[in-house]
């Protein structure tokens, strides 16, 4: 049994699931309010995008309920280039190598900027 069948099961009648959903264009890296670099989403969409065919599917099958949706920018502050750079190489995304060496010398904090989608599901069938 995956995560969301589980989540869905544990879920009573009726009951809310909050789905956060990575979604494009690629975050950016902002220094001072201005964008300078991107961030290649490309690992993490792929991921998302999964994530997001399986929620559909069993949104078509009447699992869920699709109850609002809300697109908004999601912001995360670093306090330099080295500790965004040792971030986003953790992750399922990654940067540009000369990115990576200009950002390594960078001091100033620096924001990454991304979109994101908030969904309120509810499940729409009696658990299994």
């Amino acid at each position: 049994m995956n995560v969301l069948s589980r989540m869905i099961d544990a879920a009573r009648p009726g009951g809310k699931i909050l789905d956060l959903q990575v979604i494009r264009p690629d975050p950016f890296i902002e220094l001072e309010g201005r964008p300078m670099a991107r961030i290649d989403g490309a690992g993490l969409f792929a991921w998302a995008d999964a994530a997001v065919s399986a929620i559909e599917a069993r949104i078509a099958a009447g699992d869920l309920v699709e109850e609002a949706e809300d697109d908004h920018d999601v912001r995360k502050h670093y306090t330099g280039g080295a500790e965004l750079v040792d971030d986003v190489a953790q992750s399922k995304r990654s940067l540009l190598p000369h990115d990576v060496a200009m950002l390594r010398t960078l001091r100033q904090p620096l924001v990454v900027r991304e979109r994101c989608r908030t969904r309120l599901l509810t499940t729409g069938r009696t658990p299994r």
